[in-house]
């Protein structure tokens, strides 16, 4: 059986989420974060295993931390699944597009968290801490929420979508001090429940412009090989495969929407009807689940999830 492999984004991060691997892999992972603590000039490994999770949490911590746990927990299924590791596609949502990018080996690890770095660190620098946020609206249609964004464009604010999750989940980008406006006006046109997202910035949005700008010049200077596997862009929500136009999809993808619910539709109506999300967190293998019932999905995101995933989906007994 071939899977769909996913990667999470930037909200999956958590104090801890690397404790129960150090008695699996305790040698990849004192590797992997000797690379990534010289790349990032801090002890990240530390700062994932002990917190404090408010640091955790900044953009250009969280980036690097997601991507590497994430290549951590595919490189223990490759080792566990062999030559049984079929991969029928891959696909991030945001930030995990470097992951799945790392995944089909179209880039290096190590330069893929030198980028995230600077990816994170230019989008924080873009909007000062603590005035942008993003807010999820879930029991929306996109058109209900559409007329959120038109009106706050009215009144001269800008309130952009900058995810579109689901049939019922978009996530709008804003500055902080819209919130509560924001809210309101979503529960007003039905809105089941408004949550604000546990990030940093309002992202994929065009108050990410200038950080896209800066963040080109260091694109520039890495190379990008053609994916092993199918690989599917969150800009276009299909498939690419050259690597210069990936290049300039990842920097469009800092200011586009991340179009998650046409990627499951995607692969859904391609056929694919087994995914397994790789990394920390079950955001994605639940977005999945409720799109499509009909859909297999996994995730790895624990010990217990893995072994879980091995045995009933691959057959293969747990650690």
């Amino acid at each position: 059986m071939s899977w769909v492999f996913l990667f999470p984004g930037q909200g999956s991060q958590k104090v801890g989420m690397l404790e129960e691997w150090k008695s699996i892999i305790p040698q990849e992972i004192d590797a992997l974060f000797a690379k990534v603590n010289r790349i990032c000039g801090l002890d990240l490994l530390k700062l994932i295993l002990e917190g404090p999770e408010e640091e955790l949490n900044l953009t250009f911590n969280a980036q690097p931390a997601i991507l590497a746990v994430s290549m951590l927990i595919f490189r223990l299924l490759q080792q566990r699944m062999g030559s049984n590791i079929a991969i029928a596609a891959v696909a991030g949502h945001s930030l995990g597009e470097y992951s799945a990018l790392c995944a089909a080996e179209s880039i290096d690890i190590e330069e893929a968290i030198f980028l995230v770095r600077k990816r994170g660190e230019l989008m924080q620098e873009a909007v000062p801490q603590g005035t942008g946020t993003m807010v999820a609206v879930l029991g929306l249609p996109i058109a209900q929420v559409e007329k959120i964004v038109a009106f706050f464009q009215d009144a001269k604010e800008v309130v952009e979508i900058a995810n579109i999750n689901s049939s019922e989940q978009v996530v709008l980008s804003l500055r902080k001090e819209l919130l509560e406006k924001v809210m309101e006006k979503a529960r007003e046109l039905g809105g089941k429940k408004i949550v604000e997202l546990r990030v940093s910035a309002p992202f994929h949005s065009s108050y990410m412009k200038e950080a896209a700008e800066r963040f080109g010049a260091f694109l520039e200077g890495v190379t990008f090989r053609k994916p092993r596997y199918p690989y599917v862009s969150n800009v276009t929500a299909s498939y690419v495969n050259d690597p210069e136009e990936i290049k300039r999809l990842l920097i469009r993808q800092m200011t586009a929407p991340v179009r998650w619910k046409e990627i499951m539709d995607l692969f859904y109506n391609n056929g694919m009807k087994s995914v397994v999300e790789i990394g920390p967190g079950t955001v994605l293998s639940k977005l999945f689940e409720r799109e499509y019932p009909a859909v297999q999905t996994f995730h790895t995101g624990s010990l217990k999830a893995m072994q879980s995933f091995l045995r009933e989906a691959v057959g293969i007994d747990g650690f």
